[in-house]
């Protein structure tokens, strides 16, 4: 039988954080009952919710809006992020983008090719009204799971300042 010594403290709590983080993960991204027309899967509110934030280390601007941004963002294989804003898109909660200005943003390689269906692939997506309401009320429910949590201080997620 394991016991606490059997692993080094680092590890232990690399495995404890990492455990921690699955169980947020499932509770907070657990089938979506926040539109009324269907449920979201965990993943599309996940791909919603990371549109919505436009937020990651893994992307620099502008190029935050595609699918290729969410691909690298969320470790997801490019085609899964394709059908899925699909998905969100006949649902009404995002848009693709063909702005002069948001087509300066699509990834120079990805421009090169020739495949059309690449291209629109990587138009740049934008969260409608419906889809703000949507995380907005995604966001409602998810809270509970953070009671106190972060601190009543506004920097407190800075991790480089």
């Amino acid at each position: 039988m394991s016991t606490h010594d059997d692993f080094g403290w680092r590890d232990r709590a690399i495995a404890l954080a990492s455990l921690g983080a699955a169980v947020l993960s499932r509770l907070a991204f657990t089938t979506a009952d926040v539109i009324e027309e269907k449920s979201l899967l965990p993943l599309e509110m996940q791909v919603l919710v990371a549109l919505a934030l436009q937020d990651s280390l893994a992307a620099d601007p502008p190029n935050r809006t595609g699918t290729h941004w969410l691909s690298r963002a969320l470790r997801l294989e490019p085609w899964v992020v394709r059908e899925i804003v699909g998905s969100l898109e006949r649902a009404n909660l995002v848009r693709r983008t063909s702005d002069d200005q948001d087509v300066g943003a699509i990834d120079h390689e990805v421009a090169e090719q020739s495949d059309d269906d690449v291209l629109a692939a990587e138009l740049p997506v934008a969260v409608t009204e419906l889809g703000l309401q949507t995380v907005g009320r995604w966001l409602s429910r998810t809270r509970l799971h953070f009671s106190g949590w972060p601190p009543e201080r506004p920097d407190v997620d800075d991790a480089v300042g």
